[in-house]
């Protein structure tokens, strides 16, 4: 599921190049152009459709039923007629050329769309929380991918609802998107979203006027002609879905566009559930931390407190802790100084352990037990370790005398 993200930060996102559409007129431009030319020609009305700006996919469809035309009048056309026949062949070759100009430029088109899209992909991935990557989201697909407009929904229990947006016109949010952030659509047989969520795939409405859609969101309030829609599926299970069209334009979505938010969406899943998962895994490494340092704290608290741990002495330490015993009672003013801890640290000193060993065997950290013998070396008055052992068994050493 897709949680709830903080209010939306900024992130530099850099602009699409408008390159390809320039081209994309171009290509139409001619087109329209040859529509004119055959229509000349032929000295009557085409059953072609007229070059539509808004639905450039139809482009090759277009021209091949303009050959087709072409090539039928050339059938019927009389022997004699050679301007006519020359006139129709020179427009059928334009017509092949320019037929193969728009599938290598659908075929770049595509190859650029997709490498705009892994781009932005790239981008959101180096955010650091799930957070940040919901914010984005929608605005990277509007900026890096060409549309007009992207929506995040999420999809709980069957029900849809819409959530987080970005429009190149930012007066739409607050005009009436606000006011479906988190209402229940729900999701019926017929519509593009039902299938989304049954056969978990992309889809596209070419026209909104004439396909079943959610009216109130997408035509009523939403004044969407054409759009394209993906599942979100971190771990395989739809959770939410991407909506993108090319409001407040007039353009229409075609095959393409259905492919690049696909693309998306499936990328956007993926990382969306990796950061969360890096989250996760990040809490649990704190928490653990933070259990480990209160549990160390408490272990030093109860060690300094003087209570006695139960623990199996060993042989060495009893026979030191017979010395300390025979010193005290001695009377020994520097012993006495020593606290309780501190005689446990100095009776595991004199059997030769090592801070390390001391501190396993009082269950206290290494740091403690070195303030534990700086502290002892300062009672005694010794320099070192071994003039400390050597004083607390009584046996003065050559500087000492």
């Amino acid at each position: 599921m897709l949680t709830q993200a903080s209010p939306p930060r900024a992130f530099p996102a850099p602009a699409r190049s408008p390159g390809w559409r320039r081209r994309e007129n171009e290509l139409l431009a001619r087109l329209a152009e040859l529509h004119g030319d055959v229509a000349d020609a032929l000295g009557a009305r085409l059953g072609v459709p007229e070059v539509d700006r808004d639905r450039p996919g139809r482009s090759a469809e277009i021209v091949s039923a303009l050959v087709w035309v072409c090539i039928e009048r050339l059938r019927v056309i009389e022997r004699g007629d050679a301007a006519t026949t020359r006139q129709l062949a020179d427009l059928v070759v334009e017509l092949q050329r320019l037929s193969l100009e728009l599938y290598e430029h659908e075929l770049s088109l595509r190859t650029r769309r997709l490498a705009d899209c892994s781009a932005g992909l790239a981008r959101l991935r180096s955010l650091p929380t799930s957070a940040d990557l919901l914010d984005q989201a929608c605005e990277e697909l509007v900026r890096r991918c060409g549309f007009g407009r992207a929506v995040l929904s999420r999809v709980e229990d069957g029900i849809w609802k819409p959530w987080m947006a970005h429009f190149s016109d930012e007066r739409e949010f607050d005009g009436w998107f606000a006011s479906w952030v988190d209402q229940g659509i729900p999701l019926e047989d017929d519509t593009l979203e039902a299938v989304l969520l049954r056969e978990r795939r992309p889809g596209i409405v070419y026209d909104t006027s004439t396909a079943q859609v959610h009216r109130p969101i997408i035509v009523d309030d939403g004044h969407s002609r054409s759009y394209v829609a993906a599942p979100v599926m971190p771990g395989g299970n739809v959770v939410g879905f991407l909506h993108a069209d090319y409001a407040p334009g007039e353009r229409r979505v075609d095959d393409i566009d259905r492919d690049v938010l696909w693309a998306f969406a499936e990328g956007f899943g993926q990382i969306y559930e990796r950061t969360v998962l890096l989250e996760r895994l990040r809490a649990q490494r704190d928490h653990v931390r933070e259990t480990l340092a209160s549990a160390e704290r408490m272990m030093d608290e109860l060690c300094d407190s003087g209570i006695d741990l139960a623990r199996k002495p060993d042989a060495g330490a009893v026979v030191a802790r017979s010395a300390v015993s025979a010193l005290s009672s001695a009377g020994s003013d520097a012993l006495a100084e020593l606290t309780a801890r501190e005689k446990e640290v100095l009776e595991l000193m004199v059997v030769g352990a090592t801070n390390g060993a001391i501190a396993e065997q009082l269950v206290i950290t290494e740091g403690t037990v070195k303030s534990h013998v700086k502290h002892i070396l300062r009672k005694l008055g010794a320099v070192n370790r071994s003039q400390a052992i050597a004083r607390y068994l009584g046996i003065a050493q050559p500087d000492d005398d």
